[in-house]
């Protein structure tokens, strides 16, 4: 099972993981601003505690920490600097899980009593305890292998050969690692498409008005 920067390593991969952490570092980017703004809206027109604008206002800074990373994680692929490629995929990972736990926390303090956003509202709270989950996994499964007596070298080096390195692993718990990899990411990217119902909500309120 492959970690995701592994399409980084080989061509016509190698382009699209480029292209596509940048592109999606800033939609990432305009997104959480997005629904940070329509939030703030929210909380002011609903009366909520002020403690809940300082949640809110809180979720952006490791929001835009993480999608800065995005951006830059394409131009660091692991084999050839893996302590940068290291560092970006952790901000990646971690930002992006504080930024679901805190928002998920604001929009049930603002839909909680709206019998419509139940639902959705749960969907959230899944999606984002699951890219919690994934992440205490990753650690904890990469943990066990990525140890301080781990040849990096050695691991590097498997990856001149492509056929090799595709479909074989000498370390058997890793592929376990990137499994949890994307329960991960999938957990972030729930989160993030679970705010299109409301942007609609939003939509149709301005209509009946």
């Amino acid at each position: 099972m492959p970690f995701i920067s592994d399409f980084d390593l080989y061509e016509p991969g190698d382009t699209i993981f480029t292209v596509g952490t940048f592109v999606t570092g800033y939609l990432v980017f305009w997104i959480i601003m997005e629904i940070h703004s329509m939030n703030m809206k929210r909380i002011q027109s609903a009366g909520h505690h002020t403690l809940w604008h300082g949640v809110n206002h809180l979720a952006v800074f490791p929001g835009l920490i993480g999608a800065f990373s995005c951006i830059r994680i394409g131009s660091v692929p692991w084999d050839t600097d893996g302590p940068m490629h290291g560092h970006y995929a952790f901000d990646i990972f971690t930002f992006g899980v504080y930024w679901c736990l805190l928002i998920t926390a604001v929009t049930i303090r603002i839909w909680w009593n709206h019998p419509r956003f139940r639902t959705l509202i749960g969907l959230r709270i899944l999606a984002a305890l699951s890219a919690f989950v994934g992440l205490f996994q990753l650690i904890a499964t990469q943990s066990q292998v990525w140890g301080e007596d781990f040849d990096w070298d050695a691991y590097n080096a498997l990856t001149a050969d492509m056929m090799s390195f595709c479909t074989s692993s000498p370390y058997p718990m890793l592929n376990v690692s990137a499994v949890w990899e994307y329960v991960l990411v999938f957990g972030i990217l729930g989160t993030i498409l679970s705010f299109l119902p409301e942007v609609d909500f939003e939509e149709s309120s301005l209509e009946e008005e």
